[in-house]
């Protein structure tokens, strides 16, 4: 498993938290989804778990040796060709000059890498330079599969084959992280990060347990049944856990637990 503890990320001393302690198991065989807009955070949160940035505060624990990440978009200027990028890659992770050659010539056919992998990065459109960043994150069977925005910058058929590739990664056991906006959220076990923190998204008619983290916050404020009130704890009640979720934390409580 690879677990992310306490995670807290901010870019300046005196700048706002990005990430605010974020928990999460990330399993083998198993889709993880994380649900949020542009700029809220989850591209930072990605990019840590893949180990392309640290955190201010917290740790990931249990990151494998081979991590495939694919950014939401991948860098353009390169003035390599796709097979010499790739090449690159394939001897950082370990693989022969043929294996690598082989495995670029099968993904750049699935992808339908056009005109080919042997034309500079530079001159591909956004599309194909996007296949390419794909390329990389499968050459060699990742055993955690990071990927941010699934569907940017793909045409049908080469997110159709992403997909597939996914799949792949997943039956064979891979630890498999995803990132997507509202209007497509692909299956598998989702959270939503709210606030700089993930809340899961299967919080539907559960007690809640709520810690408050400033003076003045009351039990009155939001709005559910309120089954106990004491020092440090508060334990609602709601058939919409998500709505009251994403209200408490906003005002700046901290989630307990959740049990049906």
């Amino acid at each position: 498993m690879t677990v992310v503890q306490g995670v807290r990320k901010r870019y300046t001393r005196t700048s706002p938290w990005v990430l605010d302690g974020v928990e999460l198991t990330v399993e083998p065989g198993v889709v993880t989804v994380i649900v949020a807009g542009n700029g809220i955070g989850k591209s930072t949160l990605l990019r840590i778990v893949a180990g392309a940035s640290l955190p201010t505060s917290g740790r990931v624990t249990g990151r494998p040796g081979t991590v495939g990440y694919v950014p939401e978009r991948a860098p353009a200027a390169i003035r390599m060709t796709a097979r010499q990028y790739l090449g690159h890659v394939g001897r950082m992770r370990g693989m022969s000059p043929a294996q690598t050659r082989k495995r670029t010539d099968e993904l750049a056919e699935r992808l339908r890498l056009v005109p080919g992998p042997d034309v500079p990065i530079a001159a591909l459109s956004k599309g194909n330079g996007q296949k390419v960043a794909v390329m990389q994150a499968f050459l060699r069977p990742p055993e955690l599969l990071v990927v941010d925005e699934p569907a940017t910058g793909l045409d049908a058929p080469a997110r159709a084959e992403l997909a597939a590739l996914m799949s792949e990664a997943e039956q064979d056991g891979g630890r498999i992280l995803l990132s997507a906006h509202e209007s497509a959220v692909p299956n598998g076990r989702l959270y939503r990060l709210v606030d700089g923190r993930l809340v899961p998204e299967s919080l539907r008619g559960m007690r809640i347990s709520l810690r408050p983290t400033r003076p003045g916050l009351s039990a009155s404020h939001l709005r559910a049944e309120v089954l106990l009130e004491e020092p440090g704890r508060v334990v609602v009640r709601t058939d919409d856990a998500d709505k009251l979720l994403l209200n408490a934390l906003s005002d700046g409580w901290s989630l307990i637990e959740a049990v049906s």
